[in-house]
């Protein structure tokens, strides 16, 4: 994608890039919209919403369209995010051009973080501690605001949607998703930039978008001539989850676009969606519908029609057996690949009905057809042998035996649909998948339970959430906490909770502290605290370990200073050597990540005092001595560090960058950038290399290993 003078590309940037001109200002707007950024990449409903806004509004629609044109007519249509900031670097100089050098960085990283990397170059405060700020800023501000530093991803399976109706609306479907998507965000971030801080907030609180609100959304797709974008919208619905709507799509669908090759499609999707809510009949009838527009040419699709029939009407009790005759008659006329899809078709519903018998003798008619495809010759005989694993003694798949494995593959799968959904900003639907995985394998209900309540609060179903937490004291906790009335119930849940979880470690009692917290307001949290700590005994670790695991809370809730407090607490506690060597350790993380790198070695030492086989001590001060420019000293501790744990990729990133830059220093500031962890540093010290040495500083963004930096280093 070109940037040129006047392109619209180049004027995204501008806007953009404007509210980093003040950093002690602006810090809190960056924040925000790192936190729209990574909404927009993995709440399809939200993107959706923003999308339909700017479609709505006369001067953005404007602005996108002409943004997708350019894209078409560029020289490099299919250039990512990555390549088009790359071109604005090359052109830009100055500050621009470290705002830049932040964007890359954040991309190359894949999150947006690009606020905290700012602010770490314009304050050389490491940009972890502007990440525990950044938290701060919005923890009390953004409803849910977990969710924004959760472990979301893009979901790359289909366009986004309403993403590919603006791409024909601009007269151009043949751009990739990606791209498409590139320009979508272009607008929507410099859009987002110019609204106050309040604007800014009520976007991010916004809840998730229901079946009715999609169902609004989507309507205007519908009124393309090409059913295409309606379709993408419908699949999208279907594969994140959202049933209900992607059922409403599917049927508006088969009548805005009769006699269409998307009619077939639709009615079997909804058959599909139906059978899932075990609702047969609607079901039999959807399929009867795409059976009826089967060509009477195309075999396969005949009998693929059939099939569906078939096997909707034995959940409907029916007598189908003519039905299947017809489609053995069929199959035997068939190619041979298409027969043997079939069978895979047809073994893959018998699985699912746990009807195992009839799984079998589908897959053995695969692997006893000749010139069967590799691909389903391969899946056949691997499902093969999973049930050969559990026969009875009569030779006979084990019913009981390969139902509970395949519902224990089906919860797994429905928990991981669920977390997607959870961290993609929709709990209902996440809720759906948990209850769904708690079905299928209830033995799994008590691991499953903390994210159905999780979901729950999330989705404001308070009486659902009461009922899951009911009899666990951490997730009672949290639903006291929601209630100002209820805060001395909730300081006794925490306490319980804390109590129960500290022979399991102080991870875990931390674990079951933050969840309440967060409910509360920063001046209950301390009196929470105290009263937790009144009732821990000082004779022993326990009062130590109870302070540590608050003050390790208060840091992840962005509350600095009170954090530093706590620790300090927990060390006058008297707590013994290997307790005592955490707190220093979190102490020195502190001290390091505020600049105070000195004080953060002498704390890192005091640590090892107490336990000197202690790995992520060594790697403390390597990482403070790099900070410093200490090469020799991080050198010595780091391979301490890997020496202790040789397993830890990080320890050994260092000390092999370390045992080069001791050997030849070439620049000061690429070298520690070099010398410390992660992709966005490797790239950008190799960047720093090639501009000091005059090579191709654009290409040196791709680096992604210390073999590729060391290409970039003289």
């Amino acid at each position: 994608m070109n940037v040129s003078e006047g392109h619209l590309t180049q004027q995204y940037l501008l806007d953009y890039l404007t509210i980093f001109d003040n950093i002690e200002e602006s810090y809190d707007h960056l924040v925000l919209q790192n936190m729209f950024l990574y909404r927009m990449s993995v709440d399809g409903g939200f993107h959706a919403r923003v999308v339909s806004s700017i479609l709505n509004h006369e001067e953005d629609r404007g602005l996108l369209l002409s943004l997708l044109s350019d894209c078409a007519e560029a020289d490099n249509a299919k250039a990512s995010l990555k390549e088009w900031l790359t071109s604005s670097y090359a052109a830009a100089d100055g500050k621009r051009k470290e705002v830049l050098a932040c964007l890359l960085r954040s991309h190359i990283s894949g999150t947006n973080k690009t606020a905290e990397l700012f602010a770490e170059s314009e304050t050389k405060i490491p940009e972890s501690i502007w990440r525990t700020k950044s938290r701060a800023a919005v923890i009390d501000k953004i409803k849910n605001s977990d969710m924004y530093f959760g472990a979301g991803r893009r979901p790359f399976w289909h366009a986004f949607p309403l993403d590919l109706a603006a791409a024909h609306l601009a007269g151009v479907k043949e751009l990739s998703a990606d791209v498409i998507y590139d320009a979508v965000v272009c607008v929507a971030g410099a859009w987002f930039s110019t609204l106050s801080e309040e604007e800014m907030i009520i976007w991010l609180n916004m809840p998730r978008v229901t079946p009715e609100e999609w169902e609004k959304i989507v309507r205007p797709l519908l009124d393309i001539a090409d059913p295409t974008p309606a379709v993408s919208a419908a699949d999208w619905l279907y594969a994140s989850g959202n049933y209900d709507a992607a059922l409403d799509l599917y049927a508006n669908i088969t009548l805005a676009y009769a006699g269409s090759e998307a009619e077939k499609p639709a009615f079997e999707m909804m058959g599909e969606i139906l059978t899932e809510f075990k609702d047969f009949d609607n079901a039999f009838e959807s399929y009867k519908n795409a059976f009826l527009l089967c060509s009477k040419t195309d075999k396969y699709a005949i009998a693929e029609g059939l099939k569906n029939l078939c096997i909707t009407g034995d959940d409907l009790g029916e007598d189908m057996q003519e039905y299947y005759a017809r489609i053995t008659r069929l199959a035997d006329e068939l190619p041979t690949d298409k027969r043997c899809m079939l069978y895979l078709s047809f073994s893959a519903a018998m699985r699912k009905r746990r009807n195992y018998a009839n799984e079998y003798r589908w897959i053995e008619e695969i692997v006893g057809t000749e010139d069967c495809p590799e691909e389903i010759f391969s899946a056949a005989m691997n499902r093969l042998s999973e049930m050969n694993i559990y026969l009875d003694y009569s030779g006979n798949p084990d019913t009981e035996k390969l139902s509970a494995a395949d519902s224990a593959v089906e919860a797994a799968l429905a928990v991981e649909k669920g977390d997607f959904a959870y961290f993609g900003f929709d709990p209902v639907c996440a809720l759906f998948w948990y209850n769904r995985a708690a079905s299928a394998a209830p033995e799994l209900k008590d691991r499953i339970l903390p994210k159905m309540f999780s979901a729950a609060v999330a989705a404001g179903l308070v009486s659902d959430a009461a009922g899951y937490a009911r009899g666990t004291p951490a997730l009672e906790a949290v639903v006291h906490a929601q209630d100002t009335d209820e805060f001395a119930l909730a300081v006794n849940a925490v306490n319980k909770a804390v109590t129960a979880s500290l022979s399991r470690g102080i991870e875990s009692a931390a674990a079951v502290i933050y969840p309440a917290f967060l409910f509360l307001s920063e001046e209950k949290r301390r009196s929470a605290a105290e009263q937790i700590l009144e009732s821990r005994s000082t004779r022993d670790d326990e009062r130590s370990r109870v302070s540590l695991a608050l003050g390790s809370v208060y840091l992840d809730l962005g509350m600095i200073s009170a954090a530093r407090s706590m620790l300090r607490a927990a060390l006058r506690a008297n707590p013994g050597s290997e307790i005592r060597s955490r707190i220093l350790i979190e102490l020195a993380w502190m001290e390091s990540e505020e600049g105070e790198y000195k004080q953060a070695v002498e704390t890192y030492r005091l640590a090892l005092k107490q336990n000197e086989r202690f790995p992520a001590a060594w790697a403390g001060i390597a990482k403070a001595s790099i900070r410093m420019g200490e090469f020799e000293a991080a050198l010595s501790a780091a391979k301490e560090a890997v020496l202790l744990n040789p397993a830890e990729d990080s320890y050994r990133h260092m000390k092999e960058a370390l045992e080069i830059v001791c050997t030849e220093p070439k620049s000061e500031t690429a070298d520690k950038l070099f010398c410390l962890p992660g992709a966005e540093n490797t790239a950008y010290a190799a960047v720093l290399y090639a501009e000091a040495s005059g090579k191709d500083a654009v290409s040196a963004w791709s680096a992604e290993s210390t073999a590729d930096v060391l290409a970039f280093r003289v």
